[in-house]
């Protein structure tokens, strides 16, 4: 089906619809509905209002969604995402070591040996990295890219089509570490890599990579514990060390974080302006689930997202974007049962392409009700 720029519509998961506002890719379409909220939706999950036509007229329903005046009619306006993004927050044992790679991401993630390819540099460090990234072929290194990417981010440094794989082949990353407060300085980054052609062609190269959300054929630059140091300062023998927390400690401690706020736990979980990503995994609510049974795990998670629910709607925030997992889907359904109480709120699948298929995206409109 094709859309245009006023067209009306019907979603097809829920009630209501709106008026087709912006194409943002041959996918995915902007709808504006009777509140002037405008909702990305797939275009598989609409269907047009056909004008009225004596018997043939399937909807009843008048809908007078605004337009707004930046709207765009091409189907050629691609969906447009920072160049710098922070990782996505997942459990340490889950993650990739610290350290810095490059990433190759496929655009079809159901497909991943065809279609174009995402390059990324990620800095999996606590500095701020000011990277310079070169490929190398004929037989000259040829500059692709600079950029200071901030810590526990990643930065789109190219896409590729499967023609230019040849030339990522072979390449050098150079890079400084910047922190604003530290007692060790680093040298300078500066590391070739290679990767063998074939790789690019079997599936079994590529794994999901917790903390950017998606398939990647990923390739080690540099790892942290294994980086030189250029100069460091002792602790002051006046001063008793604070020891390094262990890897529990730092769990607990950012789990812990969560509830600094008991008025909008939220805070914690704000990656953007007005934009909130909420892990309900049963080990990101309690540091032991063992004594519990799939029942309460249930309930504490169901309890978690309803708090969130509260509080975005309290403190008007735009999107939550609840990641539940896949399992059986009785999370989901319990999730989706909650929401299609709330007038006013609108949910769909979160991008597959970052989230898989365990998330949900819920918009939060300024006047929510509870029917």
């Amino acid at each position: 089906m094709k859309l245009a720029v006023g067209d009306k519509v019907k979603f097809l998961n829920q009630t209501g619809g709106g008026v087709v506002s912006k194409i943002v890719s041959s996918q995915i379409v902007n709808v504006t509905d009777e509140t002037g909220f405008d909702i990305p939706t797939l275009i598989k999950d609409l269907v047009k209002v056909e004008p009225a036509t004596g018997a043939g007229k399937l909807f009843e329903q008048e809908i007078n969604a605004p337009v707004t005046a930046n709207s765009s009619s091409s189907p050629e306006t691609a969906v447009t995402d920072t160049d710098i993004a922070p990782l996505r927050r997942v459990p340490e044992q889950r993650n990739i070591e610290q350290g810095v790679y490059l990433a190759f991401v496929p655009h079809q993630q159901s497909w991943l040996i065809t279609g174009d390819l995402d390059v990324l540099l990620v800095n999996r460090t606590p500095h701020t990295l000011l990277a310079s990234v070169f490929t190398k072929h004929d037989d000259s290194f040829h500059f692709a890219d600079y950029e200071a990417i901030d810590a526990e981010s990643r930065y789109l440094v190219a896409t590729i089509n499967r023609d230019e794989i040849d030339q990522w082949l072979h390449g050098a990353v150079q890079g400084l570490f910047i922190r604003n407060k530290t007692r060790q300085l680093l040298k300078p980054l500066s590391e070739e890599f290679r990767i063998k052609a074939s790789k690019f062609y079997k599936e079994e190269s590529y794994a999901n990579i917790a903390c950017l959300g998606q398939n990647a054929l990923l390739v080690e630059i540099a790892k942290l514990s294994a980086l030189p140091v250029f100069a460091e300062i002792a602790p002051s023998a006046t001063t008793e060390p604070e020891p390094e927390p262990q890897p529990k400690q730092q769990e607990q401690k950012k789990r812990t974080s969560r509830f600094v706020n008991p008025n909008n736990i939220l805070e914690s979980h704000m990656i953007s302006q007005g934009v909130a990503e909420v892990d309900l995994h049963i080990e990101e609510l309690t540091d032991d689930d063992s004594a519990l049974s799939d029942h309460e795990k249930l309930g504490l998670q169901l309890s978690y997202f309803q708090r969130c629910v509260n509080h975005a709607i309290a403190t008007l925030v735009q999107k939550v974007i609840f990641i539940h997992g896949v399992g059986q889907g009785v999370l989901k359904n319990e999730i989706i049962k909650e929401l299609r109480q709330y007038k006013g709120v609108h949910f769909f699948d979160a991008p597959m392409a970052k989230y898989g298929v365990g998330a949900t995206e819920v918009y939060f409109g300024n006047n929510v009700e509870k029917s």
